[in-house]
């Protein structure tokens, strides 16, 4: 089980990966910057960065005949959700998983949805042969 978001992280982009999914993070600032007024060091959002709310993830697969990606935002079992974040997944823009189960699932979900019948037997399997827990 990892034990913090960017470990969380990581092990869901390599599992996905394996998947055959695309994963596209956001979540990463990449420095800190200064800001011009109080010249506190912070990670940069907005223009300057990712937008308050953005999920860490965005995830595709090139067999969906829609030019959709699902928002995924990582916490860890005791992570705080920020207001900005639960609004985005209150409008169903996003979904908040806690463990690669959840994730997993909620892939499942979406693959029945666009009816991947082949990608939804992957999905079963490699649960079935690699037991996660939450």
């Amino acid at each position: 089980m990892a034990s913090t978001e960017s470990q969380f992280q990581t092990l869901v982009r390599n599992t996905l990966g394996f998947l055959g999914y695309t994963v596209i993070e956001t979540g990463k600032a990449r420095r800190k910057v200064q800001c011009p007024r109080c010249k506190n060091l912070h990670y940069p959002t907005g223009w300057q960065g990712n937008s308050l709310g953005c999920p860490d993830l965005y995830v595709h697969c090139q067999h969906w005949q829609l030019p959709v990606a699902l928002g995924i935002e990582l916490k860890t079992k005791t992570g705080a959700v920020r207001k900005e974040q639960k609004c985005m997944a209150d409008q169903n823009m996003t979904v908040i998983c806690r463990t690669l189960e959840q994730v997993l699932d909620v892939l499942l979900k979406y693959e029945r949805i666009y009816g991947c019948e082949k990608q939804v037997e992957r999905l079963e399997k490699f649960i079935e042969r690699n037991p996660i827990g939450s």
